[in-house]
């Protein structure tokens, strides 16, 4: 694996833990957000002014997986975690998670849209510890997902297509809850 394949996979991977992490603490607290329509969904990620694009095909086994898996690690990572719905439909989560031993996080997540269309996420996160000086501090990312149909042929469900063409799937790297 090359360095520049390795650091899309960890970007990915990074991606992902986020995102895991954020469904999770939506799917533990009292309300749950709604489930994303099953297919092929455009993903476009804004972090530091960069975009990061990408596309997921979600079936019903990738969706129930990873949903379980997210609601997995913030019930591991995060000591507190609330979701409130507003009354105009959209999402509010605030969360406290302790990533990696010494790396905490405080996130707020404002969520718009209708999961079966199109939905923007927009994550701010506070990040302080020794673990990693260099993250330390607030950042702000914004996810804006868009479905675009069903999954093209050969495509299963978890696979991501990176903007490159580099594809991986997040189910070979998912375990399943316990």
């Amino acid at each position: 694996m090359g360095v520049r394949t390795m650091r899309i996979s960890v970007i990915a991977k990074l991606i992902t833990s986020t995102a895991f992490l954020t469904a999770g603490a939506a799917m533990a607290a009292t309300q749950l957000l709604p489930h994303q329509k099953l297919g092929l969904w455009q993903q476009v990620y804004t972090v530091g002014g960069k975009n990061i694009s990408d596309q997921v095909c979600l079936d019903a086994t990738a969706e129930a997986k990873l949903s379980a898996l997210g609601s997995q690690l913030s019930n591991k990572a995060c000591s507190s975690r609330q979701t409130t719905r507003n009354p105009n439909g959209s999402w509010h989560i605030d969360a406290k998670c302790e990533v990696t031993p010494g790396l905490k996080t405080t996130s707020h997540i404002d969520v718009t849209g209708d999961f079966n269309t199109k939905f923007t996420a927009v994550i701010n996160t506070t990040t302080t510890g020794a673990a990693i000086a260099a993250a330390n501090g607030a950042r702000r990312t914004v996810l804006v997902a868009t479905w675009l149909g069903p999954c093209k042929p050969g495509q299963k469900g978890g696979d991501i297509i990176m903007s490159n063409g580099m594809k991986i799937n997040l189910m070979d790297d998912a375990k399943a809850p316990h």
